[in-house]
């Protein structure tokens, strides 16, 4: 059609009454798409709330900076951020303890099977010191054998420490800078 040649009922023609975006809107609200919460703008004087110089504060959930000691809202940083160490620190301490139980258990089956070895080294010695009247071969193969198995049983022992020892190690040089480092890292990179 051309300009010119109109429909002769241009001029009842209405403008719509709704918006693509209100239709959106609706669509949204009607299939649960909508966001939970609407999007916050952030304050340029403040920092990124998920960094590792900011800290969310507790009492106004507004990001602040780490060197501050106090809130724009009041709240007492310093100490919010001191009983966050502490609760993980604490947290730290449990993990080591349960661990220290899991590898006690564990050894302490270890050193049962250690004792299977235990005869195959006295009993050997006791014959060569009693019974036999010199040096020969098969008492000292057994021993070999005792000995092998005390020594996979040692090997095994220390396998089984090098992780309570890590623990441990960490427990004790675990510092508030160390804290501050490792706070934004998602939980499951600490823990390995």
């Amino acid at each position: 059609m051309s300009e010119k040649q109109l429909p002769s009922n241009v001029h009842v023609l209405k403008p719509r009454m709704m918006s693509l975006a209100d239709r959106l809107d609706r669509f949204l609200e009607r299939h649960a798409l909508t966001p939970s919460e609407t999007p916050i703008r952030r304050d340029p004087t403040r920092p990124k709330a998920p960094g590792i110089n900011a800290i969310r504060c507790a009492a106004c959930e507004q990001a602040e900076y780490l060197t501050r000691d106090h809130c724009r809202c009041g709240h007492y940083l310093r100490g919010q951020l001191e009983d966050e160490f502490l609760a993980r620190e604490g947290e730290i301490a449990v993990e080591h303890q349960r661990l220290a139980e899991t590898v006690a258990l564990r050894v302490k089956k270890l050193r049962y099977l250690n004792l299977l070895g235990l005869p195959f080294v006295v009993i050997p010695l006791l014959f060569l010191t009693f019974f036999s009247e010199g040096l020969s071969l098969t008492p000292l193969v057994w021993m070999a054998v005792g000995i092998a198995v005390m020594g996979v049983c040692a090997g095994l022992e220390q396998r089984l420490q090098k992780p309570l020892q890590a623990s441990q190690q960490f427990l004790d040089t675990y510092t508030l800078e160390t804290f501050l480092e490792q706070r934004v890292l998602p939980r499951k990179v600490i823990d390995q």
